[in-house]
């Protein structure tokens, strides 16, 4: 575990150097999920899922006050950033070491140590993932000179080298059984970055428990195998449980196969 210093000043813990940069842009700097009309007001609920090192609910506790928070984190080492991370704020948070899913059960997570937020339970299609990335780096002036062979063999080397996975069982539980647990009348946004696991938390709400569910910011990874049709399929889905959906195609991660869907219920 290290402990860092983020721009804004603040000191926290992460499992390793990528993941607290990378988390703090996404949050901080590019404000993914807190668009498309989503707002947090005080005394809100929000679920925290894939709550990593605790970014997010540091963040939204610096815009409103009296917050309700539930925080979930599998990975146990990325956990203890979380727990840590999300002490003494001014707001009501209670942190779980659980995955959500479609059902219960233990199930292994590919656990990255030097890219922690990205460990998956899903991991994304490798050679997919060479072609995007060899794409970016043709666009970039240090390396657009090169040939497209050039790109891949590096984006290759990277990948191997960033996504070195160790394999670590963590336990899965349906959302709605913190739902019922915690006699949960409102969830004011629920926020969701599973890293390509998103259908499967979905599956596990409820259908009557939809109607409590205001906003959504969800991140849904189309780089996986058969993930093509993913992001339609996720807008289709919360267009039938009554919100008006969006999705951010213009981000930096879209092109990684990343993509913000935001849903808000009108009434």
């Amino acid at each position: 575990m290290k402990r860092v210093k983020l721009p804004n000043g603040q000191r926290i813990y992460t499992p390793d150097r990528i993941t607290s940069s990378a988390v703090y842009d996404e949050i901080y700097k590019k404000n993914e999920y807190i668009r498309k009309g989503i707002q947090i007001h005080d005394g809100n609920t929000i679920f925290d899922v894939g709550a990593n090192i605790g970014l997010f609910t540091r963040y939204i506790t610096e815009h409103a006050k009296n917050l309700q928070i539930f925080a979930f984190e599998p990975v146990p080492v990325t956990f203890n950033a979380l727990k840590l991370n999300t002490e003494g704020l001014p707001a009501n948070v209670t942190v779980y070491n659980i995955g959500l899913g479609e059902r219960q059960e233990t199930i292994n997570i590919e656990y990255y140590p030097r890219v922690s937020c990205d460990s998956a339970i899903i991991p994304f299609d490798f050679e997919l993932k060479i072609e995007q990335y060899a794409k970016y780096f043709k666009n970039k002036s240090v390396t657009k000179i090169f040939p497209q062979r050039f790109n891949k063999a590096l984006a290759r080397s990277f990948l191997k080298w960033a996504y070195k996975a160790v394999k670590i069982p963590v336990q899965i539980r349906r959302l709605s059984d913190y739902i019922i647990e915690n006699r949960i009348d409102r969830i004011d946004l629920l926020k969701l970055d599973a890293e390509n696991y998103e259908k499967q938390i979905i599956a596990g709400i409820d259908a009557n428990h939809w109607d409590k569910i205001r906003q959504i910011a969800m991140e849904v990874h189309t780089h996986i195998k058969g993930g093509e049709n993913l992001l339609d399929e996720m807008m289709k889905f919360l267009q039938e449980k009554g919100f008006h959906v969006e999705a951010r195609l213009d981000s930096a991660y879209a092109q990684f196969g990343a993509i913000m869907v935001y849903g808000i219920k009108n009434s």
